[in-house]
């Protein structure tokens, strides 16, 4: 069985491409998302934005990637992981340049919606492809260590910010022409990226997986196209869908804990410099220390991505989310920059630890047959938490001041936590659940 050869492969130049490839992805994806936080004080000013129009423009992308992850992940599992990728990273990268032209806030949004869906698209299928190629032994850190580079994307959007976004009231259509250079990793994409082999061979293309596998194993160079012929039944996978038992109740619970989730992390990563403005600081000061609240994502990251494997990705959330709740309950009172610095960092710190250990776990809940599919209605639904949280911190913010925000983030990181304690099974080390493998005839 695939699965198992998998497995008990040794960790390859091929793996350590594959995750570099992935981690690149991850990052412009961050650098792209994180932008936007340094964008807003700018274009309030330029286009004399409402409250209502600047949290449009904050949730401009989550709106995307709201679609594209829905879509992405349907059609990862139906026409191949390889090509939902590269297509989607070429439709982000075309939008994000576009975007620097707009001259008004609607144009803007619109294509900052495209953006997203590119994006959604794209981000989604990079970790269930990369989860199928490694060992289980390996999974958990490896994994959380390539979400790790959404880290590394933003401590550069936040860098752009301080030394391009700030020095000049058009240095922004700048930094959107930046965000867009990564449509010149497609020329090395097209030809490193080979297609799942999991994903093949439930798709009976068995002659095309063992040639990936032998490519993983050190047997020679990946071609991403290589020969073979499916079975005479096209391979096509039969089994209980992703809305029936036993992976309805998983489905849910994954839902359940990306909403809440990605409600505290975009609502305070997208909200950031504009609400140190709002504490008092001036623009510099605030991108100067939303540069250091960036930068604690990379130990939050990684950390948490070493424990995911002896402690496993379930308990590595609990202490993740534990740190994020507490600092959002200090940022309620907190007075004076020191204060306010520590419980941002910590709340930064921990709110990308528990997404270096959901990055891990989610897709070691489902089988390769349904994999991309559940990821994407997972992170999908999500974004409408997402969406929630950019355009609500906006408003709480102008009605209540920066007080109600971190309590309604405190708040939400409790019901994720609940979740945690009460039903999340443990993953940790476990092989990829693959019985759709007996059901293809």
């Amino acid at each position: 069985m695939m699965s198992s050869m998998l497995d008990a492969l040794p960790l390859s130049r091929a793996h350590v491409r594959l995750l570099l490839i992935g981690g690149l992805g991850y990052l412009f994806d961050g650098l792209d998302g994180s932008s936007l936080a340094f964008f807003l004080p700018v274009l309030r000013g330029t286009w004399h934005l409402s409250g209502v129009q600047a949290g449009l423009i904050a949730s401009s992308t989550s709106q995307g990637y709201l679609i594209g992850s829905f879509l992405s992940g349907f059609l990862a599992d139906r026409i191949g992981r390889r090509r939902i990728m590269m297509s989607a990273l070429a439709l982000y990268c075309v939008a994000s340049c576009l975007s620097a032209l707009a001259q008004d806030w609607r144009c803007y949004f619109a294509l900052r919606l495209v953006c997203g869906i590119g994006t959604g698209a794209e981000a989604v299928v990079i970790i269930p492809y990369i989860a199928e190629f490694l060992p289980a032994r390996l999974r958990g850190r490896l994994c959380g260590a390539v979400v790790g580079f959404f880290s590394f994307g933003y401590v550069l959007a936040a860098c752009l910010g301080f030394f391009v976004v700030s020095a000049t009231p058009e240095g922004w259509r700048l930094v959107s022409v930046m965000t867009g250079l990564p449509i010149l990793l497609l020329l090395w994409w097209r030809r490193a990226l080979p297609e799942s082999p999991r994903w093949l061979e439930i798709r009976g293309r068995d002659a095309e997986a063992r040639l990936v596998l032998q490519a993983f194993a050190g047997g020679g160079a990946c071609d991403p196209h290589p020969p073979g012929r499916p079975r005479a039944d096209g391979g096509r996978p039969v089994g209980p869908g992703v809305w029936s038992a036993p992976w309805r109740s998983r489905v849910l619970l994954s839902v359940w804990l990306w909403t809440w989730l990605f409600f505290s992390f975009y609502g305070f990563f997208s909200w950031i410099p504009s609400l140190l403005l709002k504490r008092g600081l001036n623009l510099s000061d605030s991108f100067g220390l939303s540069l250091l609240i960036f930068a604690a994502q990379v130990p939050g990251y990684f950390v948490a991505a070493w424990l995911n494997g002896p402690l496993g990705r379930r308990r590595v959330m609990i202490g993740a989310l534990s740190l994020a709740a507490l600092s959002a309950l200090l940022l309620v009172r907190a007075e004076g920059v020191a204060g306010l610095l520590a419980g941002a960092m910590g709340l930064s710190a921990g709110l990308n630890g528990a997404v270096a250990g959901l990055y891990a776990y989610t897709p070691e809940l489902f089988p390769t047959r349904i994999r991309a599919t559940a990821m994407g209605l997972a992170s999908g639904i999500s974004r409408l938490g997402a969406i929630g949280g950019a355009f609500g911190v906006g408003l709480i913010a102008a009605h209540g001041g920066t007080a109600p925000v971190f309590a309604v983030t405190g708040a939400a990181l409790g019901l994720a936590l609940l979740a945690l304690f009460t039903i999340a099974p443990e993953t940790d080390n476990s092989a990829l659940p693959e019985e759709d493998q007996e059901a293809v005839r």
